[in-house]
């Protein structure tokens, strides 16, 4: 399995339908499994997302996405070593 890392600058609290149409949009994707979207907290200038894909083929589609969508976004596509 691969996933793709990201964090990216936001302007206060992200709300619950913009984060449901960033899940619906995403787990649409080819080879979704999994993911998880948080926001720091105290100052909530960045997010975060961790999203699993079965194949690297799927995750890297998913960054370069991401990557043009929000030019401000540090992305990375990276390989799953273990989970429990």
């Amino acid at each position: 399995m691969f996933a793709i890392r990201g964090s990216w600058p936001v302007d206060g609290e992200l709300d619950e339908e913009q984060l449901a149409h960033i899940a619906d949009t995403v787990s649409s994707q080819p080879g979704f499994v999994s993911g998880f979207w948080g926001q720091d907290i105290g100052d909530g200038a960045a997010a975060q997302a961790f999203v699993v894909f079965a194949d690297e083929a799927s995750a890297s589609a998913m960054a370069d996405g991401v990557r043009s969508a929000i030019p401000g976004a540090d992305v990375a596509v990276e390989r799953i070593l273990a989970h429990a």
